[in-house]
């Protein structure tokens, strides 16, 4: 009962800091698998990650190409500074599941078992202008077809791997997508 609480907590703190840096007006719309597991203190949105942030200095790397991203600890330091940029040019990430994937063997199911609340989501935060990235090799193999049949603007027609083990193909991926819409 008690950890069930905590994760409640927790699940309730990543989305208060990522509703902290939601634009008025969504250009576009992120979506990764799901937040990371409990108890990591770590998350895109948190302001205050010393390890393990992968996604968010990679995707930052792309987005602003001319800050110096040679020293990761000074990216970390300015990080609350990034994610008010990323707001105010209308970037804004989300997860395809709400909760922490499980295990490996359970992620696709996972993400599948979400795509209703994914959809309902989509719908509350868009506008039809708002144009969707979808990243890892499961967010796109699970939501590509669903969120395109429901007419939203999917823009990579191919998978953007999550960025762990892949940095240059991530970057090079994601540059290519936000440089033909900004």
């Amino acid at each position: 009962m008690k950890s069930e609480l905590i994760r409640e907590e927790e699940m309730i703190d990543f989305e208060n800091a990522r509703l902290k840096y939601k634009p008025e007006v969504i250009k576009f719309l992120l979506i990764a698998e799901a937040p990371p597991k409990i108890g990591s203190n770590r998350f895109f949105y948190f302001e205050d990650v010393n390890e393990k942030d992968t996604l968010f200095i990679e995707t930052m790397k792309v987005i602003y190409p001319d800050e110096d991203f040679s020293n990761t600890k000074n990216i970390r330091s300015r990080k609350k500074e990034f994610l008010e940029k990323f707001k105010y040019d209308g970037f804004y990430l989300i997860d395809a599941s709400d909760k922490p994937i499980e295990s490996k063997g359970y992620k696709k199911k996972q993400i599948k078992e979400s795509l209703p609340s994914l959809i309902q989501k989509i719908k509350s935060l868009i506008s039809s202008e708002t144009k969707i990235i979808l990243i890892s090799k499961t967010v796109y193999e699970v939501c590509f077809d669903k969120i395109k049949s429901e007419g939203f603007k999917v823009i990579n027609r191919s998978m953007i791997p999550f960025p762990i083990g892949f940095q240059g193909v991530y970057r090079k991926e994601l540059s290519e997508l936000t440089k033909q819409y900004l």
